[in-house]
């Protein structure tokens, strides 16, 4: 799961993308063709805080979407 906090909704939902696009990236080593397509295919957004100027967005992934991935260990 990734947060992305900001002033409207698209400023958090491109954080949270960003956040979990990070992520990805740095323990799978996936392309941005393979990044695209696992986002595209897998990403669940929900609304977590709107209140006053705040808005968060929660990205979250079923973890038996990444099965197929090979994580590098840290």
């Amino acid at each position: 799961m990734a947060v992305g906090l900001g002033g409207s909704l698209e400023d958090a939902l491109r954080e949270a993308t960003s956040n979990m696009a990070g992520w990805l990236t740095d323990d799978y080593h996936l392309t941005p063709s393979e990044l695209a397509q696992v986002l595209g295919s897998a990403a669940e957004y929900k609304v977590s805080e709107l209140a006053d100027r705040n808005v968060g967005i929660a990205l979250k992934m079923q973890k038996d979407r990444l099965e197929t991935l090979t994580s590098t260990p840290k």
